[in-house]
């Protein structure tokens, strides 16, 4: 047999085993767990390090339970079966869990109702580890949040009716710590905002001696409230919620500090203006100070003030500053043997680390390059190691790190391509690292602090998809015409043939620090891009320009006109797809969903020579009816941006809609109100312009819930088939 007629055999073989393979099906995509990843859950390192605890359900009860992993000998074993978890003779459906710092309780999560995107509530219970016994805090009630153990384990705090109670685990014996609460008086939980844009729900802290407690309030009588309707009763009901569009009053934050022995409140000196943000704060290595980050209204300005607890005066230590705007990280971390802070800052023009005393003189750069870290993972002052995240090898890809304190030694001790995400254990000896790639779903794997594997914790297969023809995304670089190299990828059907003409559908996000072309295991949306791949579509991405990985000055040329260079960037994108042999150039469709709802509909009226088909889901049109924090961010102020706000408002441009373009919502959207979709329709109705829109009823911003994603892909998939 000759060579070529081996290889003819070869493709004939693999062509007959794909034939064979199984049909990706909307129902089992969307209405099972068939195809979704089923990772290591709840995974908490044990005090001392030499094992962690990970939850499981049971298959006949489908509880969780409790199961430990030794470090050394690689046993893991049932450590809190369901059946254990027994309050008044009424099973315990655990939500999490948390042990106490000398592992002698497990504070456990009931079952959990969501509030708004990071929030939710539950009752909580205490279990003491040795005994099994279990007791339940505030009288069993299921309004808790913020629950927290205090370092020394001798206490809990959580927040009920918008007030900070403490508890004393030995006697019982709970304690107001704030008393003024209301649904304008929030203590120690974040109004709506606050939540949704600095990606927080926990609004107090334990001292480091457990002798205190810090917490942020916020007044938000002046806030305006949005009505969220509710229509699926007889009489459609209203709740309010307190929501700052752009321009318009926030609330009023305060932080204090409560003694706990001396039932003593001081409140920190925040400086002269009131229209601030506060997004975080930070125990030092003592519980005399308190440090705050300070951020001005316009979000170009940062501080970090270091506030005294007894007397609540500040200073600040150390300023940032940028020409457009600073991202708030969650990364700060104060040395626990020395006055000394850990801060990342992108002020070289790429995010890197620093050292900094407490008087603000800088110690040391520990990290630089034209490359960016991603978040600063730990500190390990014994061995004077920092560890972080960060994309040195790849704005594509997110890696693992280590560096001395002195900034010598970097090595990369995550080995596999794709995402890495560490769990670093107390002594950070070991790290658990879930990875994933655009190829392999996300795995775990016990590391040694250098890199080494130890094990394999969870391979993640996926066996739904051994039986189908998957595909995957193709890495590919874009050249605009201005010069400037974007990253890209793309997805063929199994059975390509580069003979063939093909339509494409795009996907898009293109906010800012955003990124969708990395190489990483998809979600919902990788899984309809893998069913209509099978129909016959390309499947085509690409990161615009003021997206993320890339530095700060890239970044920043969203500011002020966040449809600029998003929807220039993408025509570049249609433009080259029209170059490739086996695209058909009439037939480009492009879908997105939220700030992507919003491209989309850019781009099907100020693009529609490109673009002949759209699908725009949960669109903001005009940045004025969106939020003060995020907007202003990028937009900037109102009062002194107006121009930009005009341009980047779609409703101007309906008169430019051509093609087909399918807006869909959900009516009790918190976050892009569903007004916006609405207020263009409105103006299409004007324009005489035909638009297509779809309504999910009682749906929040993620459109999910029993039935609905198998109903929104289903549709959203017609609606292709019919128009592109």
């Amino acid at each position: 047999m000759t060579y070529k007629t081996l290889s003819l055999v070869l493709i004939l073989f693999t062509v007959l085993i794909a034939q064979q393979k199984q049909p990706f099906d909307l129902e089992e995509l969307f209405s099972t767990t068939a195809f979704d990843e089923h990772p290591m859950e709840n995974i908490e390192w044990m005090p001392g390090s030499d094992a962690f605890t990970y939850t499981e359900k049971n298959k006949d009860t489908e509880y969780l339970e409790i199961y430990r992993h030794d470090i050394q000998s690689g046993n893991h074993a049932l450590f809190v079966p369901s059946s254990d978890l027994i309050y008044k003779n009424i099973p315990i459906k655990m939500s999490s869990y948390h042990w106490t710092h000398d592992g002698k309780y497990l504070l456990i999560e009931g079952p959990s109702s969501s509030i708004w995107r990071h929030s939710s509530q539950a009752p909580f219970y205490l279990m003491n580890v040795k005994t099994k016994k279990i007791n339940a805090l505030a009288d069993n009630s299921d309004q808790l949040r913020n629950v927290k153990l205090s370092p020394d384990g001798s206490m809990v705090g959580y927040v009920r009716n918008h007030n900070i109670y403490s508890m004393n685990l030995s006697s019982g014996v709970e304690t107001v710590l704030t008393n003024n609460g209301t649904k304008n008086i929030l203590n120690g939980e974040f109004d709506w905002v606050y939540e949704e844009e600095f990606g927080q729900a926990n609004a107090w802290r334990w001292s480091p001696d457990s002798k205190k407690i810090a917490f942020w309030q916020f007044d938000q009588t002046a806030v305006p409230e949005f009505n969220l309707v509710d229509e699926t009763f007889r009489y459609n009901k209203v709740s309010k919620l307190k929501y700052p569009k752009v321009g318009e009053k926030n609330a009023i934050v305060k932080i204090a500090v409560v003694d706990l022995k001396k039932s003593k409140t001081k409140w920190m000196d925040l400086g002269e203006s009131s229209d601030i943000y506060i997004p975080r704060i930070f125990w030092t290595n003592s519980s005399s100070s308190l440090a705050m980050v300070r951020l001005n209204r316009k979000q170009n300005h940062l501080d970090i003030l270091m506030a005294n607890t007894r007397t609540g005066r500040s200073k600040t230590i150390i300023s940032d500053n940028d020409p457009c705007w600073i991202d708030v990280q969650h990364d700060i971390s104060f040395l626990k043997n020395r006055d000394e802070i850990v801060y990342s800052s992108e002020s070289s023009g790429y995010r890197h680390a620093y050292i900094y005393d407490y008087k603000g003189n800088l110690v040391q750069q520990v990290t630089q390059g034209d490359w960016e870290i991603t978040r600063i993972a730990g500190v390990d002052e014994q061995r004077n190691w920092l560890y972080f995240s960060g994309k040195k090898d790849s704005p594509l890809e997110q890696h693992i790190y280590r560096v001395s304190l002195d900034g010598t030694g970097l090595t990369r001790i995550s080995a596999q391509a794709g995402w890495h995400t560490p769990r670093f254990s107390p002594d950070y000896q070991f790290f658990i690292d879930t990875y994933s790639s655009v190829t392999t779903p996300s795995k775990t794997v016990l590391n040694s602090s250098d890199g080494n594997t130890i094990r394999v914790l969870n391979e993640g297969t996926i066996d739904a998809f051994a039986a189908r023809n998957c595909v995957y995304p193709q890495f590919e670089k874009i050249i605009t015409d201005d010069g400037v190299e974007l990253n890209a990828f793309l997805i063929k059907p199994y059975n390509f043939d580069p003979q063939k003409k093909y339509p494409v559908l795009v996907y898009g996000y293109g906010g800012p620090g955003s990124q969708n072309v990395v190489n990483r295991w998809g979600s919902d949306k990788s899984k309809w891009h893998q069913y209509m791949s099978e129909q016959g579509y390309l499947i085509f991405g690409l990161d615009n320009r003021g997206t993320g990985g890339r530095g700060k000055a890239f970044k920043n040329l969203a500011y002020g006109d966040l449809s600029k260079w998003s929807i220039y960037d993408q025509i570049e994108g249609a433009k080259y797809l029209s170059s490739l042999p086996f695209v058909d150039k009439d037939r480009l469709g492009f879908w997105g969903w939220s700030g992507g709802g919003y491209l989309t509909i850019g781009l099907m009226t100020r693009a529609a020579d490109y673009f002949k088909v759209g699908i725009s889901v949960a669109p903001v049109t005009d940045f004025r009816t969106y939020d003060t924090i995020w907007t202003e961010r990028y937009m900037g102020l109102l009062g002194e941006n107006e121009t930009g706000y005009v341009k980047a408002d779609l409703n101007n441009y309906a008169e430019l809609l051509k093609g087909k373009l399918l807006i869909i919502h959900g009516t009790q959207d918190d976050n892009v109100h569903y007004q916006n979709t609405l207020f263009f329709i409105n103006r299409c109705i004007k324009l005489n312009k035909p638009v297509d829109s779809f309504f999910y009823p009682n749906r929040n911003h993620s459109i999910k819930g029993g039935n609905t994603r198998l109903h929104l892909f289903t549709k959203m998939t017609a609606y292709i088939t019919a128009n592109l």
